[in-house]
């Protein structure tokens, strides 16, 4: 029986709302018809009773029904009708006129509320639970709290309207996590400038207070004050590099991704050749493979050959005789794997290498910036994948790029 019940529910709440309605409308007015008649019928069988006892009665008007005094004070009423007088107790004449008016008003108000029983079952059952549901999730909205889920079971107009609703929610929550994570991202920015323009200006505020100090007194050879104008200029052009590196970390955050058609060939040929071309004069093996069956790519090229050339980059740098690159397409999702016979990943640099400013180990006055596999990562995921950084099973650093391939905002070629 429970399995019945419970197969009938799952059914009402697939059923339109229309539907629904039209059917506890429909029994409503099946159950009142059947009351009515019965009532009906009940109450023509009391007022029959009350006729055999006054034989003379013909079937009620009351508006030939007169009293020869009070019906208060009383015994009897005198009935009129047909030319014929009978008498009445006052007791026979008030429930005679009962059982009359429940036959005349009895079926109105059974058929009222029976329709009224079905309005509030339908409410009830189809409307006020979404919209509870609908309504505590607007304050939750209201009040920033994104973090619920909008469950209702069913396939009706209101199931569909909860799932859109839900599928709002979930939009914004995403677009907020994206906007956390965008200001994370220019907090870390912030950081690394504030950290990284310490060095050089503390660098020239002392050579400067130096200058102040020793030149006036003529203390400093001529040979000295050139070497500390050398220094200071030094140090001006690593400014003028880090603003220029400010300016690149900027423009990559609030890069919009464009994607477009573009033949498979042109984008594994430039690669391969650029790949050849740098490895060679570098004096390094270069393995390159791309098995791609697919005629196009919906990508935007410039991101993806930016993290190509950064990634190569990087593995040129650090190789010892070999880099290996691989380009392949699984479904909707195109990666790019570059690896490196170097010394690879310490593990402080695969928790941090993709942070902004982070350099690791390199020579002094090199002004490497660290934002190679920042812009990278960033990147792939503007693009709807992500940057991995391991080292690869026989050593050397392994990067892998993933880039999604669905179309999204497509740029039309003319």
């Amino acid at each position: 029986m429970g399995k019945i019940v419970s197969k009938i529910r799952r059914w009402y709440r697939s059923i339109p709302i229309w539907l629904a309605f039209l059917l506890l409308a429909a029994a409503g007015l099946l159950g009142a018809a059947y009351l009515a008649n019965h009532v009906t019928s009940f109450t023509y069988g009391e007022m029959a009773q009350i006729q055999l006892r006054y034989e003379n009665i013909e079937p009620l008007d009351f508006g030939d029904m007169v009293a020869s005094e009070s019906l208060d004070t009383v015994d009897v009423v005198i009935w009129q009708g047909w030319g014929e007088q009978t008498k009445l107790t006052t007791g026979a004449y008030r429930l005679y006129r009962s059982w009359s008016l429940l036959a005349r008003f009895g079926p109105v108000a059974i058929y009222s509320a029976l329709l009224l029983l079905a309005v509030m079952v339908f409410y009830r059952s189809k409307v006020k639970k979404p919209l509870t549901m609908l309504e505590a999730a607007s304050d939750k909205i209201a009040q920033n709290e994104l973090d619920f889920s909008l469950d209702y079971e069913g396939q009706d107009e209101m199931a569909r309207l909860c799932a859109a609703f839900e599928k709002m929610r979930s939009a914004l929550d995403g677009n907020n996590r994206q906007l956390l994570h965008l200001l994370d991202e220019r907090r870390q920015l912030n950081d690394a400038y504030t950290h990284d323009l310490r060095t050089p200006i503390a660098v020239l505020k002392g050579y400067t207070e130096l200058l102040e100090k020793y030149l006036p007194a003529g203390k400093l050879s001529d040979q000295e004050v050139l070497e500390t104008v050398r220094t200071m200029s030094a140090q001006v052009a690593r400014l003028e590099q880090f603003v220029g590196s400010m300016n690149t970390a900027q423009g990559i955050a609030d890069l919009t991704i464009r994607r477009e058609r573009v033949p498979t060939k042109d984008v594994v040929s430039g690669m391969e050749e650029t790949a050849k071309l740098l490895s060679g004069g570098k004096g390094l093996e270069c393995t390159f493979s791309a098995p791609i069956s697919a005629d196009t790519l919906t990508i935007d090229p410039a991101a993806v050959n930016q993290v190509f050339e950064n990634l190569l980059g990087n593995a040129l740098r650090f190789a010892k005789s070999k880099i290996t690159l691989e380009l392949t397409l699984e479904g909707p999702l195109l990666t790019l794997r570059v690896a490196d016979d170097g010394k690879g990943f310490s593990q402080k640099e695969l928790l941090s290498a993709t942070k902004p400013y982070y350099c690791g180990e390199q020579e002094p006055g090199s002004y490497h910036f660290g934002l190679g596999l920042h812009i990278c990562r960033t990147l792939c995921e503007k693009h709807g994948g992500s940057l991995l950084l391991r080292n690869g099973p026989g050593g050397g650093a392994e990067v892998t790029a993933n880039f999604s391939c669905e179309p999204g905002k497509l740029l039309e070629k003319s």
